[in-house]
């Protein structure tokens, strides 16, 4: 705890550690594998995915809203030390954020006009990104299709333009993605394998909607989703100010972020 000009601030870390040996992500042909440089070379980096961790994603995206903003165009007030109102939704492994969930946190909890919206499940203060498996991303709660359009909708009349959430995928991508891949055994690695390329080559984009329905309707809303939040479960009030600071990607659309919250009483 920090004091600025004689009151006490508190930070908290919410943002998932990366790990180069496994990231939890690395369970979708989708990701990426996150490298370490050569061990010969380490002035060289890394080499991970936009979407690798916690990640800051844009409409753009998806291939219908390319035309809109990208990484480089976000303000930075829109980012950094956003007022931000934080909605409990208790869930436990797979079970859905439903309409009456959205509902019965915005009575308790009404937003204040332009202010982002973190969702807090509990999911991320579980630990459940240590553990070996893809049990993090594939059994987290999600967010059901109703219940994105009832938060898209409610987030629009406030002017709110930013969605943050304890859960390790927005949508569950359970119409093709987690049966046609998550059922191979052994699972194949993720992109760039070959049998990521070739599975990605297929994944027509018919499918894309349907796996990603919920997302879209973010997307169609203007709504910019941060994921995979961890100890949301520290912050002890409900309005905070958030700092989400994405790789400053020209052209991109989706980046590894850290987010801190910042607590004033």
């Amino acid at each position: 705890m920090l004091e600025c000009e004689g009151i006490p601030v508190s930070y908290f870390e919410l943002t998932l550690p990366l790990d180069h040996e496994w990231m939890p992500d690395e369970v979708f042909p989708i990701a990426a594998r996150f490298y370490l440089a050569p061990r010969a070379h380490p002035d060289k980096g890394i080499v991970l995915g936009s979407e690798t961790g916690t990640c800051v994603t844009l409409p753009a995206a998806f291939r219908e809203f390319r035309g809109t903003r990208r990484l480089h165009e976000v303000p930075a007030e829109k980012l950094f030390l956003r007022p931000t109102v934080v909605l409990d939704i208790p869930k436990n492994a797979r079970e859905e954020i439903t309409e009456e969930d959205v509902k019965a946190a915005f009575d308790q909890q009404d937003p204040n006009p332009g202010e982002a919206v973190l969702i807090r499940t509990g999911w991320g203060d579980r630990e459940r990104h240590k553990q070996p498996g893809g049990g993090y991303i594939l059994e987290t709660p999600h967010f059901s299709f109703g219940a994105a359009e009832l938060l898209a909708s409610r987030m629009r009349e406030k002017d709110s333009d930013l969605l943050l959430a304890d859960v390790s995928v927005i949508g569950r991508p359970g119409k093709h993605m987690i049966p046609e891949w998550c059922s191979l055994l052994p699972r194949p690695g993720p992109w760039p394998s070959p049998e990521a390329q070739m599975y990605l080559h297929l994944y027509s984009g018919e499918k894309v909607k349907e796996d990603f329905a919920v997302e879209l309707v973010f997307a169609r809303a203007g709504i910019m989703t941060v994921k995979r939040l961890i100890h949301c479960g520290a912050i002890a009030v409900k309005g905070i100010k958030i700092i989400v600071s994405p790789l400053h990607i020209v052209r991109g659309v989706s980046s590894t972020c850290r987010v801190i919250a910042i607590e004033e009483p």
